[in-house]
């Protein structure tokens, strides 16, 4: 039996008027937006002593390298959920839809902390030998190539962005509100060419997203990890890499949208169908995490070739194990036991809950990786770790530019959520077009219409 929404009963004018005054009940963020503010500054001044101090030893990018790692994932990873939902007519994530569509802000973060950490890799050449990596000496690789693709996943994110939003500030336009985002929207009139242009570029627009972030997550993983350790060769981490990366991004959208319906006053728009359907995802991709993970580890092990060991020791089992450990329990172990019972999965507190874990198992996860490949990051040289290093510790800057890059995002997103509303108005309109509710058995089911 569907969920009873309030919403339901609501007519489409009372639905434009409600989401386009949110930006009147975003006066009480203006603390968190000091606070957010002074931690960003605080992170991007520990970033920039971080640069000054030269780029040996090149360890010390470890950390960095551990929250660009993350954001790419809990950040630019949230519009996918958007794409799937829309390119399989998921009408019920279209209350949740902005909340990750939004998440694409995180670009303008993740972008130059991305250019800075490319450009402090160690040499790929030495005049006689290439470092072993994805690129077979490919021309400008991997620094040109990285930087490419990351301003195609920034850029793309932001035109996701504006075109979902125009037909909201059309709505705004034509409520009588003016400034910048009127004359941003005075083209879009809303005729049926408008519409289905619109509605094939979100499709084309996503199709590019999933791709570039796929790219992304793969020379990522294979540049900044795989190839500074010497030995590590896999063609199933990247794979994993971009799977872990989607659930934390998924994990956020479902923290976010908690978080609006708690405290945004959308309690009407925003239920518990959202939480259960996405909770499913989640409960598939912490399964998918799991296969991974076993596929990742089989090979090396039963291998035992002496490079394959030692990475096996600087990696797993070596001075990260512990963090190795807790992120398999925190992203698939726990997720697992809780996800299986529908009391929980069906409820809006055990998915956000469970999602929190994710987020944490995959920032854990990401700190072992990135933290032990960059401690052994140097020059090309042999093809075996010689010395395992120790367990290397975050630094006060570490923990700065560790703090300040989340609440950076954090900021971006609550000045976005001023001009732009949390949940589409013209998505929702459509999603009430497409549902009724009708009188059965003495309560009360949702219909839902199907188009072509």
């Amino acid at each position: 039996m569907a969920e009873h929404h309030p919403a339901a009963h609501q007519s489409e004018a009372q639905v434009t008027r409600d989401l386009l005054a949110w930006r009147q009940r975003m006066g009480g963020a203006g603390v968190a937006m000091v606070i957010l503010a002074i931690l960003a500054i605080a992170g991007l001044v520990a970033l920039i002593s971080l640069i000054l101090s030269g780029p040996e030893p090149r360890s010390k990018w470890g950390y960095v390298a551990t929250i660009l790692a993350f954001l790419l994932g809990a950040g630019q990873g949230g519009p996918i959920i958007v794409f799937i939902s829309r390119l399989a007519k998921g009408f019920w994530a279209i209350p949740i839809r902005r909340a990750g569509e939004l998440l694409a802000i995180s670009g303008l973060v993740s972008v130059p902390l991305y250019l800075v950490v490319l450009f402090e890799l160690p040499e790929w050449y030495n005049g006689q030998v290439w470092r072993a990596s994805i690129w077979f000496h490919w021309p400008g690789a991997p620094v040109v190539w990285d930087a490419i693709f990351i301003l195609m996943l920034g850029f793309t994110g932001l035109a996701l962005i504006y075109f979902s939003a125009i037909p909201d500030w059309a709505a705004a336009r034509d409520a009588g509100v003016r400034g910048v985002t009127a004359n941003l929207s005075r083209w879009f009139i809303g005729t049926q060419k408008q519409w289905f242009v619109l509605n094939m570029g979100f499709i084309i627009l996503g199709a590019f997203y999933v791709m570039t972030y796929v790219y992304v997550h793969l020379f990522t993983s294979a540049d900044m990890a795989m190839a500074l350790v010497p030995g590590w060769h896999s063609s199933v981490f990247p794979a994993y890499h971009a799977i872990s990366g989607f659930q934390s991004g998924l994990s956020m959208v479902l923290l976010i949208s908690a978080l609006l319906m708690r405290f945004g006053g959308l309690r009407d728009y925003i239920g518990r169908e959202q939480f259960w359907g996405a909770s499913k995802i989640l409960l598939a991709l912490s399964l998918l995490y799991f296969y991974l993970t076993w596929a990742e580890f089989l090979l090396p092990w039963y291998g035992r070739e002496p490079q394959e060991v030692q990475y096996l020791s600087l990696v797993l089992f070596g001075p990260y194990k512990d963090l190795y450990v807790l992120a398999f329990f925190l992203s698939f172990i726990l997720p697992l036991l809780f996800l299986i019972w529908n009391p929980v999965r069906a409820s809006v507190g055990g998915p956000v809950f469970v999602g929190c874990m994710c987020m944490a198992g995959v920032f854990l996860d990401r700190m072992r990786i990135y933290v032990s490949a960059w401690s052994v990051a140097g020059p090309v040289g042999p093809t075996v770790v010689q010395v395992i290093p120790p367990t290397q510790y975050p630094n006060l800057l570490d923990i700065l530019i560790m703090i300040g890059a989340p609440a950076a995002v954090a900021l971006l997103y609550l000045l976005v959520l001023r001009i732009i509303p949390p949940v589409g108005i013209w998505e929702y309109k459509l999603r009430l077009l497409l549902r009724t509710e009708r009188a059965y058995l003495g309560s009360e089911v949702t219909v839902l219409a199907k188009p072509r």
